[in-house]
């Protein structure tokens, strides 16, 4: 351990000083008045200091008071009551690793079908929120407008491009009819599981991230559901999550562990541990009923 010399208080070297002038011919006033004001360039004023920290303790709270505000705008905006319909069960859960993520799930349900996206902002933090805050706002109001998920996908990927944002998002859009018809269209996001009683399958087709190239195409795939089929989305804050070896949960412990969200969620907290997360977490699943089979229950 290092001792330090003791440095008076500003008072006590004040008072010094005064002391010295009554018994002094000036001389070593002078000196004194040098090495009091050495002191405060070294070492800054006690009341300079003391109020500095207390400007930095209150920049600290307001930013922390500014975070939880944005993290409660951020909940209220994206906690959505996902529409019910006789034909489908939907189920989301996003975790965000900060205070606020840059993932979102969002649907709405048309008068013949049911529209939903599942998006991944890139980056983390606030300006990941403040993007995904916006692209949920555009792509809702698209699905209620009937937008075909082509159009969607493009209007998206023009937004983006013509800002200077730096952000791009991978995303899912799907829609299923009372029918059981299913379109889906991928923006270079991780293939959904199509789960039902006898296997475990991706959803192939992919497209282009959005908010990377500027006219860039895209295209959607279909698909025909039966009665207990089920449509897992998630995002690779799932599948890459880490535990204390540095493993990745992967798709192969996910696809074992599809019996239904909270399940995964579970699993997923299990084989974490107490590591931190890194990334945003979202699963969102439908599950199609079909209109007969409930008909006749």
């Amino acid at each position: 351990m290092t001792l330090h010399p003791r440095i008076p208080a500003a008072s006590q070297s004040h008072e010094s000083e005064l002391s010295w002038t009554s018994l002094s011919d000036g001389s070593r006033f002078s000196g004194a008045r040098k090495s009091y004001a050495n002191e405060n360039r070294l070492h800054g004023s006690r009341p300079f200091r003391n109020m500095t920290l207390d400007k930095a303790i209150l920049d600290v709270r307001l930013a922390a008071e500014e975070l939880a505000l944005a993290a409660q705008m951020q909940s209220e905006l994206m906690s959505i009551r996902l529409p019910s319909v006789s034909y489908a069960r939907l189920t989301g859960k996003m975790i965000p690793c900060r205070a606020v993520g840059g993932d979102f799930f969002d649907a709405v349900a048309l008068t013949d079908a049911i529209c939903a996206v599942v998006a991944d902002v890139s980056g983390k933090g606030i300006p990941a929120a403040i993007v995904a805050a916006m692209l949920q706002g555009i792509i809702h109001a698209a699905m209620l407008a009937y937008q075909p998920l082509t159009t969607i996908a493009s209007a998206i990927n023009e937004f983006l491009c013509s800002r200077t944002t730096g952000k791009f998002a991978t995303m899912v859009l799907l829609k299923v009819w009372e029918s059981g018809r299913l379109e889906y269209l991928n923006c270079g996001h991780v293939p959904p599981l199509l789960v039902n009683s006898a296997s475990v399958s991706q959803l192939e087709g992919g497209n282009v991230v959005v908010g990377l190239i500027p006219e860039a195409q895209y295209t959607s795939e279909a698909h025909d559901l039966t009665p207990g089929d089920r449509i897992m989305i998630f995002t690779d804050g799932i599948t890459e999550a880490e535990n204390s070896h540095g493993e990745q949960f992967g798709d192969g412990a996910l696809k074992h562990a599809l019996c239904s969200v909270d399940a995964v969620l579970e699993q997923l907290s299990t084989f974490q541990g107490n590591i931190e997360r890194s990334d945003d977490c979202t699963l969102f699943e439908l599950r199609y009923q079909g209109v007969q089979s409930l008909m006749g229950s």
